[in-house]
């Protein structure tokens, strides 16, 4: 059976790697490990995960520690060694880890999602070569986003030409007032720095989880991620959950990237349509 493992990266998406039987996989912070957590507090090699046959002729995944800086559980409990035939969260360190058992079946649909991915991707590409005004934009991106990504608020929102994107197309109602302080946070961030911003529990993030938005919705997990021309911010995708999910993965980024690099490609023709009707 194989071992999903999932931790949280540094901009608190989560990270998730499959391991299958038939050989054993070292997670540390050195660059030789076969899952690397850049992170100071781990351990060059943290720990080995092997799987070993069992009665059934199925195999269960084994966990041993080779830290300096220790593996816990959720209770505070050292943990040397481990069986994991069912779902465990431990720290590695101070990072959140998960370990999950997949039954093949499983895994076949988890390799179906990440196709369907792909499939969504090419068909926004040709959607969005029709998209001949920024509301038909705006509303394929809400669409994009609320379906692939399992959000119940999205939206593109493009800056004005003082670059404020409160003024500027794609600002809801839904946006306005105290009822989207936290969320304004995170856009501020995202354009400031022009790096995606991935939230997962964010009643855990002590910057935001005194935010009223965050509070009065219960916001769980928020994505955004930066619309660029010529390398510089011109809007956002953003969206936020408050029931589907918990946090976001690093597919679901890379999905979100790519949409966003699609919008950018999609403004820059507009951009240069509108020039050559200047100069005709």
């Amino acid at each position: 059976m194989p071992l999903q493992f999932a931790f949280t990266e540094s901009n608190s998406s989560v990270s998730e790697h499959l391991l299958f039987e038939g050989r054993e996989y070292q997670i540390g912070r050195a660059d030789s490990a076969d899952i690397v957590i850049p992170h100071p507090q781990i351990s060059r090699s943290h720990i080995v995960l092997r799987a070993a046959k069992h009665a059934d002729n199925d195999h269960i995944w084994h966990l041993s520690d080779t830290s300096s800086t220790g593996c816990f559980s959720n209770a505070g409990i050292p943990v040397k060694h481990l069986t994991l035939d069912k779902p465990h969260v431990l720290q590695l360190g101070p990072i959140p880890c998960e370990f999950t058992p997949v039954a093949f079946n499983n895994v076949v649909k988890l390799d179906s999602v990440r196709e369907w991915r792909k499939q969504q991707l090419k068909q926004y590409q040709n959607q969005l070569q029709h998209c001949n005004n920024s509301t038909a934009l705006i509303n394929l991106a809400r669409e994009c986003l609320t379906q692939s990504l399992g959000c119940e608020r999205a939206s593109l929102i493009l800056l004005d030409k003082t670059n404020n994107y409160q003024l500027g197309v794609g600002y809801e109602d839904w946006m306005q007032g105290n009822d989207f302080t936290g969320s304004r946070t995170i856009i501020n961030q995202c354009m400031q720095t022009n790096v995606v911003r991935a939230i997962g529990n964010i009643v855990c993030d002590n910057t935001l989880n005194k935010q009223h938005s965050i509070i009065n919705h219960g916001i769980q997990a928020a994505i955004c991620v930066p619309v660029c021309l010529d390398e510089k911010p011109v809007g956002v995708l953003y969206a936020d959950s408050v029931l589907g999910r918990r946090y976001f993965t690093q597919t679901d980024i890379e999905f979100a990237t790519s949409l966003a690099n699609m919008i950018s490609m999609r403004l820059l023709f507009h951009t240069i349509e509108h020039k050559l009707s200047l100069i005709s």
